[in-house]
């Protein structure tokens, strides 16, 4: 007689963060009066984070300024820092709005929608993390 042994499998994440999608927003204005006017207009409560985005290199260190909310519910990360850019690919993109949660599309596109209200935003753009291979897009998720 052949005794079945039972299989216990076990899981092994791979530490890359889930696929979300994030957007991009094109303005002149500086970070804090950017993160003002989005506050006005969500009625969030966006204020700069201790855990900025640093970038060490040969040329130097790159400090990317981060905004977020108390529940971190999305995050305001600025696209540059003196000459440098966080996401090559992206580098028409003044700042990137990323979500504390995996959110919908439809939410997404919502969010897109009422930031495009806000006079001083040139444009928002919904891009998905799968569609973009940058190293540096692991550092935007908190």
């Amino acid at each position: 007689m052949s005794r079945e042994k039972k299989i216990t499998r076990h899981t092994i994440g791979t530490g890359e963060p889930q696929p979300f999608s994030f957007l991009g927003v094109v303005s002149a204005e500086p970070d804090y009066r950017l993160s003002v006017m989005i506050n006005r207009h969500l009625g969030t409560d966006l204020r700069r984070c201790n855990e900025d985005i640093i970038i060490a290199s040969p040329a130097g260190t790159q400090l990317f300024s981060r905004f977020s909310p108390e529940n971190r519910a999305f995050s305001l990360v600025s696209n540059r820092s003196g000459g440098s850019v966080l996401l090559r690919k992206l580098k028409n993109i003044d700042y990137l709005l990323v979500p504390g949660e995996v959110q919908e599309r439809k939410e997404t596109e919502q969010l897109a929608a009422s930031l495009r209200l806000i006079p001083e935003i040139t444009a928002v753009f919904i891009f998905d993390s799968c569609d973009n291979t940058d190293r540096n897009l692991s550092l935007l998720t908190l």
